[in-house]
């Protein structure tokens, strides 16, 4: 294996959890790797498909991830075909084509295509040897972004033949880790979680008190730090205030959020990673999925995100090269409620639950199925939750789909109370999980005493953690410890020194900081 490596890949050594990951899916394991970003998950599929003698079949969420790998499998050699939302009708009725002759290693696909009827008709008998879940955290996160058909992914592998299911993510926590086994129905799984934060890492976060402080501070910050480097804010027009903000400062910058158009996205991306570019990428997490740029030297964030994985996710963007990096968050409580507002638009409430279902009942008594879409318009209750209520439904056996249309299964009349109670208790679930992941990100923004990177692995139950002694927490500590050892061993050696010796003048206490130095 390590011949192919080198071969194939031109990789002298597997990462730390890579090659564990790797055998466990060439055993044909189910497998759920957690590797920190930067860490490499993509080989741990690619590698395998040149061993598999199937088709490896990768689901994931971006367009802009999809292109990258499709690009770098292609410049390998590797037969790979992509499915997305991207190509013209033409190029996609040559890719289903090609997907029918059973020529290619990998398809790379986004879970709307992957779990559209069309695409598993057009499969048809094709051998899939491995089913790969990137960003599987996504079965998990709700939000004001989230991607329903991501539920529907367990269902989708057992329609595939249940080949091996290998689920990949850099942050997932315990209660998350076990949320995706049990939504991709992942059976007796090998698991490879990796330490979160990198050492090469610095953690800081500056507190402000407006919104006009925390301007100061960005400004400040981008003029003195090395470029490029990540500036991630929460909404859109944050995104565009802060672009005219450093235009007007001359500093060198790029927007990027999903309301620009497909020529402005690609435009503001390919500066970014233009190897001759020292710029400033400001954006939304629109931005950042398989973006392989080694060098960003920092990541900051202008606004608290809404969990720690989230964070953790986007700012292990920063230092992929190994070298040092940093990670600094703009932390201003009023910000929270950009957060809050968020968390308002996550799982359906109990009466938009029963709407979804009242309406589904009376399509399916009138001997009829409903599509998502259809229903959504009908009870008004937005597509977004309308799909996710019904793939719980679907999930828990108590409707059908039928060529992309819904009905209810058995006694209608006894299943509608029953699918409210069990959805609505499980949405609440939810909704306190994301209020506690809100709750762990405050505290890891807010607290002064406690090492940055050891509440990181607290969080993520990442082992035994120490203190990483150069986040903003530990370096203050570790200068002041330094200095009374000094003060010390000074004190010492002038106790046997001719009385003549004067004593050294103590230092002035340290001045504490406004701004981390660059």
């Amino acid at each position: 294996m390590l011949g192919l490596l080198r071969r194939e890949f031109e990789l002298r050594h597997f990462r730390p959890g890579q090659e564990q990951v790797i055998r466990a899916v060439i055993d044909r394991r189910d497998t759920l790797a957690v590797l920190p970003t930067g860490g490499g998950k993509s080989l741990t599929y690619q590698l395998p498909s040149l061993i598999l003698p199937g088709l490896t079949v990768v689901v994931s969420p971006l367009i802009a991830l999809i292109r990258d790998q499709f690009e770098k499998l292609c410049a390998r050699g590797i037969e790979t075909l992509r499915l997305d939302s991207s190509l013209t009708p033409n190029e996609r009725q040559e890719a289903l084509d090609l997907l029918e002759e059973g020529e290619h290693k990998v398809l790379l696909i986004t879970p709307e295509g992957a779990t559209s009827g069309a695409f598993k008709k057009r499969l048809g008998d094709r051998s899939v040897s491995l089913f790969v879940v990137d960003e599987a955290h996504c079965v998990s996160e709700w939000g004001h972004d989230f991607r329903p058909s991501y539920l529907a992914l367990g269902a989708l592998a057992e329609d595939l033949g249940r080949p091996p299911v290998l689920a990949l993510t850099a942050t997932a926590p315990p209660l998350v880790r076990e949320e995706i086994v049990r939504r991709l129905n992942l059976q007796d799984p090998a698991v490879v979680v990796r330490p979160v934060a990198r050492p090469n890492l610095r953690f800081e976060v500056i507190g402000c008190d407006s919104e006009d402080a925390k301007r100061r501070h960005l400004i400040l910050l981008l003029r003195r730090l090395r470029r490029p480097g990540i500036v991630y804010c929460s909404t859109v027009k944050d995104v565009e205030e802060l672009g005219a903000l450093c235009k007007l400062a001359r500093i060198p910058a790029e927007i990027y959020h999903g309301r620009l158009t497909k020529a402005e996205r690609s435009h503001a991306h390919n500066r970014f990673m233009s190897s001759g570019k020292r710029i400033i990428m400001i954006a939304t997490s629109a931005f950042g999925l398989g973006v392989d740029k080694p060098d960003i030297r920092y990541v900051l964030h202008y606004q608290v995100p809404g969990s720690l994985e989230a964070y953790v996710q986007e700012a292990g963007r920063a230092g992929r090269d190994g070298l040092a990096a940093r990670c600094i968050l703009l932390y201003w409580s009023e910000d929270l409620a950009v957060q809050r507002h968020f968390l308002s638009e996550g799982p359906a409430t109990r009466s938009q639950i029963k709407k979804v279902v009242d309406g589904l009942a009376a399509w399916t008594n009138d001997g009829q199925a409903v599509e998502a879409s259809v229903l959504a318009m009908a009870t008004e209750v937005g597509i977004t939750r309308t799909r996710a209520v019904l793939e719980g439904l679907r999930s828990a056996a108590l409707v059908e789909e039928i060529d992309g249309s819904f009905r209810l299964v058995g006694n209608v009349t006894s299943l509608e109370d029953d699918a409210v109670k069990l959805l609505s208790r499980s949405y609440e679930e939810r909704r306190t999980a994301d209020r506690r992941r809100l709750d762990g990100m405050i505290q890891y923004a807010t607290q002064l005493e406690e090492c940055r990177v050891t509440i990181i692995r607290k969080y993520f139950e990442d082992g035994e953690p120490t203190s990483c002694g150069h986040c903003d927490v530990c370096e203050p500590k570790l200068r002041r410890h330094r200095r009374r050892s000094k003060r010390t061993s000074d004190s010492r050696r002038g106790a046997s020194a001719p009385a003549a010796t004067p004593p050294e003048e103590e230092e002035p206490p340290e001045t504490p900081e406004s701004t981390p130095s660059a």
